[in-house]
């Protein structure tokens, strides 16, 4: 009798082990999938913040035919923290040397900043500028610029 009950102690202890081994695999896949749910949802809120406070960035029809073109651009913030200051990737088709102006506008298209930099460029070649517009000129909602 005792080894009965020894034999259905060690059977009762293996199944217990088995639904533990069980359990923690549907635990950990549970985290997972919630894991993965939530960096999905992060990603997606994240994505959709970019695309409302994106700043629609351009190069005039006078300066494109000049050769210039417009690569990367980024919003960044001035020593203060505020989003005035917007950094474009400028490359240039042939040799380049001017001023250029950079207007920002609002999402009603009523002009809410200016800045002018100088820009030398060689044929071929590109480079980071940094437009730095006055304090006030916020950059993050839904604005445009429109480099000349």
């Amino acid at each position: 009798m005792r080894a009965l009950t020894f034999v259905s102690a060690l059977l009762l202890l293996a199944g217990c082990g088995r639904v533990t081994d069980g359990t923690k695999d549907a635990l950990n896949k549970g985290g997972e999938l919630a894991g993965k749910a939530a960096s999905e949802v992060l990603e997606g809120v994240t994505t959709g913040v970019e695309k409302t406070l994106a700043v629609e960035v351009s190069v005039s029809e006078g300066l494109g035919a000049r050769g210039i073109t417009l690569g990367s651009r980024d919003v960044a913030q001035d020593a203060e923290g505020r989003t005035n200051a917007l950094v474009v990737y400028l490359v240039a088709e042939r040799d380049f040397n001017d001023t250029l102006s950079a207007m920002a506008y609002d999402k009603e298209g009523k002009e809410m900043g200016r800045a002018m930099l100088p820009v030398q460029l060689a044929a071929g070649s590109a480079d980071h500028y940094v437009f730095q517009f006055q304090a006030r000129t916020d950059l993050t909602r839904k604005s445009k610029v429109v480099i000349q």
